[in-house]
């Protein structure tokens, strides 16, 4: 399960670390078009939008994965190593239920909006909202994966 876990996590920094690879060329594209050649093409800003919607949500897949989220831990850190282990335990849910959420919520987006057109691009809307329930689906596995370790460990996160 680590295996597969791991291999989805890879997978959602490959698309992100695309999506900025893209992004750069695509804006660097229309800056040169704009200045040099005066004629900035209507799709590329409305592109890198759409890019950095995937951008953002495979990555915050991958954070919750790779826990490199952002994470206060002063309270937790205070309190006895059994708080403390209630309060991962806590944290771990949260974060799964707004999984869940941008799963309802990114599906039923996904699919109203699938059949209006993106004009400058001639693309469904619901494309640009593909990854939140993607991206919401791979932050609830990461997510009851960590919280299924801290259940079965005897220690607290941060020991």
């Amino acid at each position: 399960m680590k295996n597969i876990l791991s291999f989805l996590s890879k997978a959602a920094i490959f698309i992100a670390a695309s999506c900025i690879v893209i992004m750069t060329a695509i804006i660097t594209y229309q800056v040169v078009a704009r200045y040099f050649f005066n004629a900035s093409p209507a799709w590329s800003e409305r592109l890198s939008l759409l890019l950095l919607g995937y951008l953002v949500f495979f990555g915050a897949a991958a954070g919750v994965h790779e826990k490199f989220h952002i994470r206060i831990d002063a309270v937790r850190n205070a309190v006895p190593a059994r708080l403390a282990k209630g309060f991962d335990i806590f944290a771990h849910l949260a974060v799964a239920g707004a999984g869940i959420i941008m799963v309802i919520a990114g599906y039923q987006l996904t699919t109203v909006l699938w059949a209006f057109d993106i004009p400058s691009l001639g693309l469904p809307r619901g494309l640009a909202l593909l990854p939140l329930p993607i991206a919401g689906a791979l932050i609830t596995l990461f997510s009851c994966a960590q919280l299924f370790d801290v259940l079965s460990s005897k220690t607290t996160e941060a020991e």
